[in-house]
């Protein structure tokens, strides 16, 4: 790893390995620092939190390559929710000019990479999450012979028989997940789950339930005005289904570790970790 390279040599590497046409975006870009910087290290995360951002620096690496914006902004407007923040409105706020602040200070260089990653054929972020939770072997694959699994909607999993709390709780325990929710009956059994990550809207969900035999849904962040109501409705109306919610960061961390198993097979000038913002949600116990 003795080779020089910049940020936007890795951006460059990215680009020409994708696999992919690459898509002009205003989400995959640099946020911050210079891109003809040197690297000396690559972080990949869900989130650049000033925690992550700190850790990347205690570890000598000065690049992070993130799912979502540091400056927690989003292009995007979704049905009630207003319009979202940009980088003027934001900018005279003291979070903000605190680690706009340590960014500069550090000499950071922080890019986002979510819709080109998501443009693969490959859908890293659901394969990184199925194999964190050890449902790999469990995949019942849409891909025909010499295709590559994991492919949009290739998100059926045939589990060993469960009840849908004890699914809810392995997967608990695997992911570590604080802030699991749960809609269904505890004893719905449950021989087929359908995974997914991040934001989840009906239409999505109305997909996923029209697989037959489909008993679960495993998914990060459902529209909760919405989607979950939804749900509700779905079981009220005799269908003996559960969903169980882990939470965005919890269902997009495990794809950033995807990265950077990715970024390794192309990149050797400077070492590559994975970093995770972690969950940002605690439940208090029963007293």
């Amino acid at each position: 790893m003795s080779e020089k390279i910049t940020a936007q040599q890795v951006v460059n590497r990215i680009q020409k390995n994708l696999g992919a046409p690459w898509r002009n975006s205003s989400t995959d870009v640099f946020h911050a620092g210079n891109p003809e910087a040197e690297v000396t290290g690559i972080v990949t995360t869900f989130a650049p939190t000033l925690d992550v951002l700190r850790r990347a620096v205690a570890g000598g690496k000065n690049m992070i390559i993130s799912r979502e914006s540091p400056f927690w902004i989003r292009e995007a407007v979704y049905s009630g929710s207003g319009q979202p923040a940009n980088r003027e409105q934001v900018a005279k706020n003291p979070t903000y000019l605190f680690k706009k602040e340590y960014i500069g200070q550090n000499k950071l260089v922080i890019w986002q990479f979510h819709e080109n990653w998501g443009g693969r054929k490959v859908d890293g972020q659901l394969r990184g999450l199925a194999m964190a939770l050890g449902w790999d072997k469990y995949h019942k694959t849409a891909a025909k012979a010499g295709e590559q699994r994991y492919q949009a909607g290739d998100c059926f999993f045939a589990p060993p028989a469960t009840s849908l709390q004890a699914m809810a709780k392995s997967i608990h325990d695997k992911l570590k997940v604080r802030g699991m929710r749960v809609i269904g009956d505890p004893q719905t059994k449950v021989t087929k789950a359908a995974l997914s990550h991040g934001f989840f809207l009906v239409p999505e969900l109305q997909r996923i339930l029209r697989e037959p035999g489909v008993d679960a849904v495993v998914i990060g962040e459902p529209v909760e005005w919405e989607a979950s109501p939804y749900f509700m409705d779905v079981i009220a109306s005799g269908q003996k289904k559960g969903l169980i919610v882990l939470g965005n960061e919890v269902s997009e961390e495990p794809g950033s570790a995807e990265v950077a198993a990715w970024l390794k097979t192309f990149l050797s000038e400077v070492p590559v970790e994975w970093i995770s913002a972690g969950e940002p949600f605690w439940s208090p116990k029963p007293a």
